[in-house]
């Protein structure tokens, strides 16, 4: 779950300049960990920042860096090291984590992510503290971006790449559960 304390924490390393910070309204409530708070500071986000200032922040969120996860990637990455990004992304079927989205390369090299889970024929929000809050719930894509960085630790110690987010083309809560989140990385080597 994005995390307040975090996000203001990256804001300062990336140079957001502290007048710009000062307008965002931090408070005590974020660290109860309940995504209630966090909404309407991803909406001053959304206000106050550019779409690559906040990409860059929320791309540096994301829960289940650590553990198992982590390793069964970074054993991947560790295995394959001498294979290209191609040859990588076919053999992702043998990878035993539950932490492996679908994903494709595109034509002008990007890589597109997909995350989320179907039921009933509408895909879901996997972040389980956007599953614990009321539904239906109107949230920024911004938000989804937490998700990403998740996504993008893992496939960057997988690949053996770096990345970077360029969209949050979907999500199951901006498109009413009709598209699962779509995450477009750029690969820089």
């Amino acid at each position: 779950m994005a995390n307040a304390v975090k996000i203001k924490q990256t804001m300062v390393e990336q140079g957001i300049p502290e007048e710009v910070i000062m307008q965002f309204e931090f408070s005590d409530s974020y660290k109860n960990h309940r995504p209630e708070p966090i909404i309407p500071l991803i909406n001053q986000m959304d206000r106050l920042l550019s779409k690559e200032q906040y990409l860059s922040i929320m791309e540096q969120q994301g829960c289940c860096k650590t553990g198992k996860p982590d390793a069964a990637w970074r054993a991947f990455g560790r295995k394959h090291a001498n294979k290209t990004v191609e040859e990588k992304l076919e053999l992702l079927a043998e990878l035993d984590t539950p932490h492996k989205a679908p994903c494709h390369l595109n034509s002008d090299g990007t890589l597109s992510v997909y995350w989320g889970f179907e039921h009933d024929g509408r895909y879901h929000c996997i972040c389980s503290a956007i599953k614990n809050l009321p539904q239906p719930v109107n949230i920024s894509r911004t938000y989804c971006g937490c998700c990403s960085g998740h996504i993008r630790h893992h496939y960057q110690n997988g690949l053996g790449v770096r990345l970077r987010l360029k969209e949050v083309v979907s999500s199951p809560i901006s498109s009413g559960g009709e598209k699962r989140c779509e995450f477009l990385f750029e690969i820089l080597k």
